[in-house]
């Protein structure tokens, strides 16, 4: 991609002037622009000058769009080199596990550096879920990836509301167990399923204190997380006076 320009006899077909190529995907483009009618090859002919500045500037504007091009692929889809299970749809950002300095296995997401760290071979920055809700870690991750990968507010917002389900994290379990030999344990999916599980739990103890109609009476309306508060303690109550 660039401009070339090419004297008398330098081109196979006699061309003289200048050439502009770019290519990014399936997608070749080139453009010449002449400098035959100069009297002179060089910047004191007006004309010649004239065409140089038109070759950088359609190779300016054609870089501009292989730059467009690249970002769009980088946060629309997966590095052509992601393997499976491991891809949520960006570049930079993928799903793994890893084994923490007890031998423990973790569930994370990777997020990769920026070129200028890469190429200080600075390795990926780790987000576990041993500390953190799902939410919250994805939250924190799209953050740097965002930062880290200079991405636009509107790109970062879409994608940090497009969160990988946690259930990606169970087919890689067992992808890499069942194709690489990995023992990564079920228990390493606890801390990634933890918050669906507390979600789960409240909306079922809602709908128990709903059916408990423990809210009967009142001079108002129960708030929800309130009736769910009473049916724990309703069921706590309960589970003691079995055992007692």
């Amino acid at each position: 991609m660039g401009v070339k320009y090419y004297d008398s006899g330098e081109h196979p077909s006699g061309f003289i002037g200048f050439r502009v190529t770019v290519a990014f995907d399936d997608d070749y483009r080139q453009k010449y622009f002449s400098t035959v009618a100069a009297s002179q090859q060089n910047d004191s002919d007006i004309f010649y000058r004239y065409q140089r500045l038109r070759a950088e500037k359609q190779n300016l504007e054609w870089q501009m769009e292989s730059i467009l091009y690249q970002y769009h692929r980088f946060v629309t889809e997966d590095h052509p080199t992601t393997k499976p299970e491991r891809g949520v749809g960006v570049h930079g950002i993928t799903a793994n596990f890893i084994q923490d300095r007890r031998g423990k296995w973790q569930a994370v997401f990777l997020v990769a550096r920026d070129q200028e760290a890469f190429q200080k071979r600075r390795r990926s920055k780790e987000f576990t879920f041993r500390s953190n809700p799902y939410s919250e870690v994805w939250q924190q991750v799209v953050d740097f990836w965002a930062q880290e990968h200079n991405i636009l507010a509107e790109d970062k917002a879409r994608v940090l509301h497009s969160p990988p389900a946690p259930e990606q994290f169970k087919r890689l379990r067992r992808l890499l167990n069942a194709e690489q030999g990995w023992d990564i344990p079920v228990e390493a999916l606890s801390p990634v399923f933890r918050e669906q599980r507390e979600k789960i739990a409240r909306e079922r103890a809602l709908q128990r204190a709903k059916d408990l109609r423990l809210d009967a009476g009142a001079m108002k309306p129960v708030q929800d997380d309130i009736q769910a508060e009473m049916t724990e303690w309703f069921q706590s109550m309960t589970e003691k006076e079995l055992v007692e």
